[in-house]
């Protein structure tokens, strides 16, 4: 079977002298070649400069030379047409706001499909145990807290898969992650939270902000995840093994009814009507 490689340029057209782009804007439109050199420069380069070097792999035009008020650019549009213009500088930032998507959070996760070997699980983590969730989710929390890159290659390697077979084990032995790569695991781990926060909007409520003299506290990881574990099994600890097996998905359905439950109940004490 032949692959055909992704490009990481934009389409685009040219007519009466006229160059147009056509811009993703959103992450769900980048491919991964685009979304692989996207994770690149939010690792690599300062943010004032992410977009426009985004803006110029993804385009294929070339800033040669400083002018003023512009830049002297250059664009092929064949092997033997070359096209040579000044973009001023109020028409870069236009371009590159629309951009602007990549530094939001991302509520639709993405991630990249193959990282040093190893292949990505389902992006919206269908399949994965309540288990390894619980475990993603305390390696997630520990890198927001302590910065240990170890807690990200723990996650990279719950969330990324080698294949079967001594070939797959060769290939993954042999590669290495990347620090963009595994920052790219952080941000999808990251875009899943908003997403389920969305979708099971009764078990995930909002942290409480706090003032800037206040310093953040380091969560509970133990305690929350026994919690969960607790709400799962009742209390009884012989299905504790059978909720830990669980889907992920089926194990945060069951807890957003139950806060649902916990929630309606407390309105209804509340005013008065038990």
């Amino acid at each position: 079977m032949r692959h055909t490689r992704m490009s990481r340029k934009i389409p685009h057209t040219f007519s009466d002298r006229v160059l147009d782009f056509r811009f993703p804007t959103s992450w769900q439109e980048l491919n991964q070649e685009q979304l692989r050199y996207v994770f690149f420069a939010i690792t690599l380069f300062a943010p004032a400069k992410t977009k426009t070097y985004i803006f110029m792999r993804f385009t294929g035009i070339r800033m040669k030379k400083k002018v003023k008020d512009g830049w002297l650019c250059t664009f092929r549009i064949s092997w033997r047409k070359k096209l040579r213009f000044i973009m001023h500088d109020w028409q870069i930032c236009s371009f590159i706001r629309q951009l602007d998507f990549i530094s939001k959070p991302n509520g639709y996760p993405v991630r990249l499909d193959c990282i040093a070997g190893r292949y990505a699980i389902d992006a919206m983590l269908h399949g994965l145990s309540f288990e390894d969730y619980l475990c993603c989710e305390n390696h997630y929390q520990g890198y927001l807290y302590s910065q240990d890159i170890n807690h990200l290659k723990s996650l990279y390697g719950f969330l990324y898969k080698k294949h079967p077979g001594l070939k797959g084990t060769l290939k993954a032995f042999f590669s290495h992650t990347k620090e963009y790569e595994l920052m790219s695991v952080f941000l999808w781990w990251g875009s899943i939270k908003l997403y389920f926060s969305s979708m099971f909007h009764h078990f995930f409520q909002p942290i409480q902000s706090m003032g800037d003299a206040d310093q953040p506290e380091i969560p509970d990881l133990m305690g929350a995840m026994n919690a969960q574990i607790r709400a799962l099994t009742g209390g009884d600890v012989t299905k504790e093994k059978e909720v830990l097996q669980m889907d992920c998905w089926r194990a945060l359905t069951e807890l957003d009814a139950k806060a649902h439950d916990i929630q309606e109940l407390k309105s209804r004490q509340k005013n008065g009507r038990n």
